[in-house]
């Protein structure tokens, strides 16, 4: 790159050195300049540039006086003036996102970190994580005046420091250095009194520490904040772990996983090692705020049941849909229901199968069998070296039992079938993101989004029927941009009832203007939801769901979107396919494709962050 050595910081008040000397540059220019490096090597246009610089009042005269801005910076830069491009359109800044940006490198660690969380490499990640942390050096753009700027650049990196604090707790934890991970904990606790996965990663390294009651202290104190802020109970996860944490195996029965996690090492001498679960109704919490889905639970009620006149067998139904559609709160309350009509009432098991969890694998299905084959009082000895034997003793122990077995977020088949018990008097629930086709047996229930009335009344029912009922046309064009999807309704509730001051157009404003990123509620976001299954689709599958976005028209063939992937028509249907698969696709008549609205609006993302990297 020409124009000397440089180096721009956003994390923190902006920060330019060029040659070693710090440039001060004026607020305007700040605010240009940092419009500039939120797209580096790309062109921002004119208007873009003036509503970050004015807002909604630029200067009659707004191109003019953008020059001058950018004369201004250049004369400022010195030997760096050149990395200043005018371009047909616009403005573009030109430097290398490795070496001469903070935010890019911060992007940068943060991906090395989670590719080897997911590979198990803990040291790897504690370094990563250290590398991205220690470019932090406060609130982004803390001293540049632009609102724009502020709403749609800082929360990103706000949420991915937080994200790497956790990951970095993580790896403490992982590597035997509990006291560090709880201190790191405790403050982004403090920091972020919503968020679930912090207080969930604290309770399990106080577990881990001895300390239980500390432990179940911040459970306590997170359900209380959860409920006063945000009219809401714990999700499934958390209160899982909750009940883990109450069982009789104390401190070692918090641990989230049943045995370590891949790449973990054994617990040190004199330590107990991570305890099995030992609590027989283990059932998340069923929320109030469950809306609709009448049919669906009628069927899943009916399946329990069986087919009339078949022979007597285990049950199995498959619930599966995309990113926040609801799965996991339907079959909670399917199963409540039936505890409730006094099936199952001794043995209700739980597991999270963690198939699309950002710091996990998937969970091995013999570990799990460990776990559930000490809760059915097996003694650890006991309990066979390999899989199979441990499903055969499993199956043994459940015959001539009624169990109901909830096995939450699936991988793929092979992961669910050793769990499958035999006996006609169990039921197994299965949520997945992806279609278990394979899995022999199973009855299929597909969820699709919420009809309009039922979405409409999760809003009311989340933030309280009479701010929705102010402006029911209102409350159904935020229907409308949360895709009627669950998680999105739920999550821009909980926003509309932690802000008493908003009416209902306040908040579909701020879903209009934040987009993907506004739909989120504490440490909860469905963008990160559509980005578990997105992460999970090997390379090539990503590549084409990002041209997806590209894509003139919103109806997918095989022969139309073969050419924009350079792929023979064949080939571009096996990738369709694949996505229908995965629910990252939808498929209404053979041979046609569409995305839902809020997926392609986070495909446009990932294309735009892609062609930023390249």
């Amino acid at each position: 790159m020409a124009g000397g050595t440089i180096w721009f910081g956003l994390l923190g008040p902006l920060e330019i050195r060029v040659a070693g000397s710090t440039v001060t540059v004026p607020s305007r220019v700040r605010v240009l300049l940092a419009s500039l490096l939120c797209r580096p090597n790309q062109t921002v246009g004119v208007e873009e540039l003036a509503d970050a610089v004015w807002g909604n009042e630029p200067p009659r005269a707004a191109g003019a006086t953008l020059r001058s801005h950018v004369l201004r910076l250049r004369r400022l830069l010195g030997e760096a003036a050149v990395r200043i491009e005018t371009t047909g359109s616009g403005y573009r800044i030109d430097l290398d996102p490795h070496t001469e940006l903070d935010a890019t490198i911060f992007g940068a660690h943060g991906e090395a970190a989670r590719a080897a969380a997911r590979r198990g490499d803990w040291q790897t990640v504690s370094r990563s994580t250290a590398a991205a942390l220690d470019l932090w050096r406060g609130v982004p753009l803390s001293d540049v005046p632009s609102d724009p700027l502020h709403r749609d650049e800082v929360p990103g990196w706000l949420e991915a420091r937080i994200e790497l604090t956790e990951l970095a707790a993580r790896a403490d934890l992982r590597l035997g250095r509990t006291a560090e991970a709880v201190r790191v904990l405790r403050r982004l606790a403090a920091e972020e009194p919503h968020r679930e996965g912090v207080h969930a990663l604290l309770i399990e390294a106080l577990a881990a520490a001895g300390r239980r009651a500390e432990a179940l202290a911040v459970y306590r104190r997170l359900r209380a904040a959860l409920a006063a802020d945000l009219g809401i109970e714990p999700g499934p996860q958390i209160a899982a772990l909750h009940q883990r944490l109450l069982g009789p195996a104390g401190p070692a029965a918090a641990h989230t996983r049943y045995g370590p996690a891949p790449g973990e090492p054994a617990a040190p001498a004199g330590r107990t090692p991570p305890g099995p679960v030992t609590v027989l109704r283990q059932l998340p919490a069923d929320l109030a705020t469950f809306t609709g889905r009448g049919a669906e639970l009628a069927a899943l009620l009916d399946a329990a049941a069986g087919p009339v006149g078949s022979p007597a067998t285990v049950q199995v139904t498959a619930i599966e849909g995309m990113a926040g559609v609801g799965k996991t709160r339907l079959a909670v309350r399917a199963a409540h229901e039936l505890a409730r009509a006094g099936r199952f009432s001794q043995l209700q098991f739980y597991v999270d199968l963690r198939g699309f969890d950002p710091d996990h694998e998937p969970l091995d299905p013999a570990d799990v069998l460990d776990g559930l084959l000490r809760a059915l009082g097996v003694d650890e000895a006991r309990v066979p070296a390999g899989l199979d034997d441990r499903a055969a003793l499993f199956r043994d122990r459940l015959h001539g039992r009624e169990a109901l077995l909830l096995l939450d977020n699936a991988a793929d088949e092979p992961q669910v079938r050793p769990l499958v018990p035999a006996g006609p008097g169990c039921l197994v629930l299965v949520t997945s993101r992806r279609r278990l086709a394979g899995l022999d047996g199973a009855t299929t229930l597909a969820l699709d989004p919420l009809g309009p009335h039922e979405a409409v009344d999760l809003l009311a029912a989340v933030a309280g029927p009479e701010r929705i009922a102010t402006a029911p046309e209102a409350a159904r064009h935020i229907a409308r941009l949360c895709g009627r999807l669950p998680l999105a309704l739920a999550l821009a509730a909980s926003r509309l009832r932690a802000r008493p001051a908003w009416g209902l157009p306040d908040l579909a404003e701020h879903l209009e203007v934040g987009g993907l990123r506004a739909i989120a509620a504490g440490d909860r976001s469905l963008r990160t939801a559509f980005e578990l299954s997105y992460r999970r689709l090997p390379e090539p599958g990503r590549r084409f769901f990002r041209m997806l976005a590209a894509h003139p028209g919103r109806d997918y063939t095989a022969r139309s979107t073969a050419a924009a992937a350079a792929l023979d028509p064949a080939a571009a249907c096996a990738e369709l396919e694949a996505l229908v698969d995965e629910n990252l696709l939808l498929q209404d008549l053979p041979g046609h494709y569409r995305l839902h609205d809020l997926l392609h609006a986070f495909a446009r993302e990932a294309a735009a962050a892609e062609s930023q990297l390249a």
